[in-house]
């Protein structure tokens, strides 16, 4: 397919997701998200975080198709655009809570509670294995009981990114606790 064909299935695709229309979404998706991870990926190393950022960029996209004026600009372009933007803020985003990583993250157990249940010594240990992101996250859901609601306002961060945390997070805690 020529690069102008292309950016006119693109045009086409985005004109139909600003009506909505779930196959459309799909089209679009596989049309653009080889160049799109891409994108992210120079902003954004990590392939996780970079997986996330994009993920979160699509639902936008979703969300906000109809704000695409084809007047000002292609729908190649608002998609980079909208998408590079939700990059920048993850990167942002996660500056701001590795700032305050270093002085909020609890351990899990206190060393009174570890002498008792000797298993919470390694959970301890692992926990500090995995990202401080991922860390946070599952503390405050497993051991504070934190609500949805509550980590959403908590770490600024949509629903989907969290799941996506804690359970990377959780994949990792066992693997070093099974090791």
């Amino acid at each position: 397919m020529t690069n102008d064909a292309w950016k006119r299935e693109v045009e086409q695709a985005l004109a139909q997701v600003k009506l909505q229309h779930q196959p459309s979404f799909e089209k679009l998706y596989e049309l653009t998200n080889a160049k799109l991870y891409g994108l992210v990926l120079k902003i954004i190393p990590d392939q996780a975080l970079a997986t996330d950022a994009l993920q979160e960029a699509y639902h936008k996209i979703w969300l906000n198709a109809e704000q695409h004026r084809a007047d000002l600009g292609s729908a190649w372009s608002w998609l980079c655009q909208l998408t590079r933007n939700q990059a920048i803020d993850r990167v942002r985003q996660r500056q701001r809570l590795q700032e305050t990583s270093d002085e909020e993250v609890p351990e899990a157990f206190s060393e009174s509670e570890a002498t008792l249940w000797p298993e919470h010594i390694d959970l301890n240990r692992c926990l500090q294995t995995i990202r401080a992101e991922q860390q946070n996250v599952i503390v405050h859901a497993y051991v504070y009981g934190s609500s949805h609601s509550e980590l959403v306002k908590k770490f600024d961060a949509p629903l989907g990114t969290l799941k996506s945390w804690i359970r990377r997070g959780l994949k990792e805690l066992r693997e070093c606790l099974e090791a």
